[in-house]
Formats: C-alpha cells, structure tokens, sequence
C-alpha cells in the first residue's frame, strides 16, 4: 500500500502556491499540482521535490478535474489521496483547552496529515480538517461524524472512486461528493483541531475565470432542487464584504441526516441480499 498522495488541482496561480507554502519537505515529495499545459513548464522549474502534472483538457472546470483526479490516481495504483485546492492556510488549536488558533506549517502540519492517512480508509472513506469559520463555536474539539468538508478531502479511491459522481453540479462538488457517500452510509470524519481557510473568496485564477454570482446561485437551486430534505438554500450576511456578497445564495446540507438515511438504506440493502452476518451492519460512528 502507498503513502497517501496530496493532488493540488491549480489553475492561474503559477507564482502563488499558497497551499504548498505551508508544507514540509516529506509533504512536498507526495505532492502532485495539476495544472493547464501553459503552466507546466513554470510550476515544473519552481520547485524539483514535487511532482507536476498536465491535465488532458485546459479549459477544464474544477468538477471534471477533480473526476479525471481520481480516475487517473485509481489507474497508477493509489488507493489514498487528499484532493486539495491550491489556495489554503491552515492552523490548529492553541491547546485542548483553548480554541484559538495558531498557524501551522512544515513538520507539524505534515504530522496532522498523517492523522488523516491513518483515520482513511474503508471505515471513514472520506476525511478532512475542518473549515475555521465557526471553529470557536465547536467546545470540544476531535473528531466529528459527520461533517462539512470543503476545499481538501482525503478520499479512501476504492470506494470513492466507485461511488461518487462528479459530472451534474459545477461548483460546490466537494459538498455533493460528501452528501453522496454519506446517502450511500459511507461516514467521513472531519478533524476539528486543525482547520483551513481560503486566502480570499474571490482571488484571481482557480474557479474565478468561471464563477459568477449568477451561476453560484442557480447552482444552488439545482443543488437543493437534487436533494430535498437534505438541502436548503439562504441568503447569509458575510463579515468580510465582496460586491456579491449581498446577492449569494448559499447552500445549508443536513449532514446527520443524510448519514442517518444512508446506513439504513444500507442496512436493508445487506438485508435483502442476504448477507447480513453478525457486526456486519453499520450504525452510526461516534469519532474518536
């Protein structure tokens, strides 16, 4: 079995590489970017312990990418990944008994990778840090089943790469591949001692050259109109203001919910095949 890969899909931000900033040498050595044609040679000559990879179609968006990510690294044999964005911080709680954050980088961050290549795998196929919006409302941090992931998700690729689909929603698709594997009983765990965040919303490359607040919000509708009972939408107010920012519609998932659902379909599904053996069924996870 290989090491857990990191797989940065990048587009634009040949010189910005905010993620991978932060990483160790050993993280740099298991990471691949994935990136337009134009930007081979540059991301190639930046740094030599990290591997560059060029994606068959340059207009691509980030949905097909991410499904050519997966299909590609099932094919040379991986069975772990983390698929991550191109423009994160990170930072981790002060302490067990302190929920403000410092940053972290290097050997330290590369230590809370390996926690989420050790909790991967059938059990949990999709894993992740947390978002640091709204960490200071969580009281104990740890493991939490389920939970949101956006922007980076570790995926176990036997199930994930069987069991998602990647090609009806263009933004928003880390939210639908959890929904999916939740609905279908699979749990994911999200780290909440450690977090992420964005530089900014709205940064020049990446999803930018594409996302207009027109089509955030229809993606939306269609979100929620795929998912009812699970999916919601509302307009939130947002402490940093951008010119969309009074007009976006945001998407609210029921992620107990939809886990709920999913190991009960999943239950009777083992029901009726007959296969039901004692331990076999799935109940709900409770993280470490």
């Amino acid at each position: 079995m290989s090491e857990m890969q990191i797989i940065i899909t990048t587009h634009g931000r040949q010189s910005q590489q905010l993620t991978a900033q932060s990483f160790s040498k050993e993280l740099h050595h298991r990471t691949t970017l994935v990136c337009p044609k134009k930007e081979y040679n540059f991301l190639r000559e930046l740094r030599s312990d990290w591997d560059v990879v060029v994606q068959p179609d340059p207009e691509w968006k980030l949905n097909k990418k991410r499904e050519w990510v997966i299909e590609e690294w099932v094919r040379r044999g991986h069975d772990k990944i983390v698929l991550i964005d191109d423009d994160l911080r990170f930072a981790t709680r002060k302490s067990k008994t302190d929920w403000h954050l410092r940053p972290i980088t290097g050997d330290e961050l590369a230590a809370e990778f390996q926690r989420l290549e050790d909790k991967l795998g059938p059990e949990f196929p999709h894993v992740g840090f947390a978002q640091r919006q709204g960490n200071n409302t969580i009281k104990e941090a740890g493991w939490k089943t389920p939970g949101k992931q956006v922007c980076m998700m570790a995926y176990y690729l036997p199930i994930v790469a069987k069991e998602v689909r990647w090609d009806t929603l263009t933004l928003r698709t880390d939210m639908w591949a959890t929904l999916q594997l939740l609905l279908k009983g699979y749990p994911n765990a999200v780290w909440t001692e450690t977090v992420h965040d964005q530089r900014a919303f709205d940064a020049p490359g990446g999803c930018q050259r594409y996302r207009t607040v027109e089509l955030l919000n229809s993606e939306a509708e269609k979100f929620a109109s795929m998912y009812p009972g699970y999916v919601t939408i509302a307009q939130k107010s947002y402490k940093e203001q951008t010119k969309d920012s009074d007009t976006r519609l945001e998407v609210i998932v029921q992620w107990q919910k939809a886990l709920e659902e999913g190991i009960r379909v999943r239950n009777q599904r083992s029901e009726r095949e007959g296969c039901v053996t004692e331990g076999s069924q799935v109940s709900s996870p409770v993280g470490d």
